[in-house]
């Protein structure tokens, strides 16, 4: 477990609050009496590097392993986002049979996949070996290792200098953060340029999802904490994008210092971030107000429709509802099921307290509830255009954080 400094700068920081006793997000489990792990989830706020992070950090082995549970390819659109950035990238960049590229946490290869069509060669390099093996049998070549200044060595030494680094839904979830971006600007070529995406601190602070904060999310990252860390090894944040996806997200897209112009959209989101404050402590602890405010209006619209005796069941089980149901409370003797489409779910335990079963969501047509709750939020559309029966039928929808509210 880590003590209460910074990460990034290892300066002491504020902590703003905490979900208590919480399970490993992604650790669902065969059986309702299997011994599980549990931490406590507490965070903090770095007024130095303007860092938003989970003070205390289990083992990266007990969250990264052969047993972890997220495949991105389970989401026709998150093929298609990250197929367009692969085709972007390939245009943009010039990327062609003498370029090198490297994803740090590959994942199942969704990404990297529209790489190894167009023959350019590539690495990935994630933790977790199930993933791995996935990523190895769409012909995606990958290590099998954790991403830092030591691997970043080895694939120099190995393949050379990387034209372009990616890692989306990556940054958040690894502790030694400094070893990570040292070891991207020792691996990249000076022109080379390095592209992130992870869910974004504005977007969070909006929408009050405080269900993007869980042991695996240890960090959730903003423009300003970005580039102060990437700044520590002679690089800059050249140019932002923004999407809707995973709640909302920013992709960086980052080089060597003085190498490239700063974009107007980079001047106009940190515009934005300084208007919402996110470089001040206090903004984040009225954020921890909000989000017990959020946890008690849930918790008591559940409890009242099942004193009503209505049947609820949930749709989504991704590592977000793992922070909703056991900071709110709301287990098995509330939520029937959860229906997923994850085969590393299915048939499996909710984690911690909750214990809620998890079904294929192919069954979920012939389900007769009156409400569903939409763990899977950020992909509402997705979702509720899939299952237009349910709501033909009478099945009314929750939406779980922000403004919790029922869609008929």
């Amino acid at each position: 477990m880590s003590n209460k400094n910074c990460r990034v700068c290892k300066k002491e920081i504020d902590e703003l609050m905490s979900f208590g006793k919480m399970p490993i997000a992604n650790s669902f489990i065969l059986d309702k009496k299997d011994k599980q792990f549990f931490f406590d989830l507490k965070i903090g706020f770095c007024e130095t590097f303007f860092t938003f992070q989970v003070i205390e950090i289990p083992d990266k082995k007990k969250m990264f392993n052969e047993n972890y549970a997220y495949l991105a390819s389970t989401s026709s659109v998150m093929k298609n986002h990250w197929q367009e950035l692969g085709d972007n990238s390939i245009k943009n960049y010039r990327l062609n049979k003498k370029s090198f590229v490297v994803e740090v946490g590959s994942n199942d290869g969704i990404f990297l996949e529209n790489i190894h069509k167009k023959m350019i060669p590539h690495l990935g390099v994630d933790a977790s070996k199930n993933v791995c093996d996935i990523a190895k049998k769409k012909g995606v070549n990958v290590l099998n290792a954790f991403f830092n200044t030591e691997s970043a060595d080895n694939i120099k030494k190995k393949y050379g200098l990387a034209d372009l680094i990616v890692s989306t839904n990556t940054m958040h979830h690894i502790e030694d953060i400094n070893s990570v971006a040292e070891g991207m600007s020792l691996l990249l070529k000076d022109d080379g340029v390095i592209i992130t995406e992870d869910p974004s601190l504005k977007e969070m602070i909006k929408k009050n999802s405080y269900d993007q904060i869980y042991a695996e999310h240890m960090y959730i990252w903003s423009l300003a904490s970005m580039n102060s860390l990437f700044g520590k090894y002679n690089m800059e944040i050249f140019d932002i994008e923004n999407n809707f996806f995973h709640g909302g997200c920013s992709r960086y897209f980052i080089g060597k210092k003085d190498k490239r112009p700063i974009s107007e959209k980079v001047r106009l989101h940190e515009k934005d971030e300084n208007s919402l404050g996110l470089k001040n402590v206090s903004t984040f602890k009225k954020f921890s107000k909000s989000n017990h405010k959020s946890k008690t209006k849930l918790s008591e619209l559940l409890k009242k429709l099942k004193s009503e005796g209505k049947k609820i069941v949930g749709y989504g089980a991704p590592a977000k509802s793992t922070t909703i149901l056991n900071f709110c409370g709301i287990d098995s003797n509330i939520i029937d099921v959860i229906y997923d489409n994850s085969s590393t779910k299915i048939g499996k335990f909710t984690p911690g307290k909750s214990l809620i079963k998890i079904k294929h969501s192919d069954e979920f047509r012939f389900e007769k509830s009156q409400f569903c709750v939409l763990f899977a939020w950020n992909h509402k559309e997705e979702i509720l255009n899939k299952e237009k029966n349910f709501t033909k039928n009478g099945g009314k929808w929750i939406l779980p954080v922000n403004d919790i509210k029922i869609i008929e």
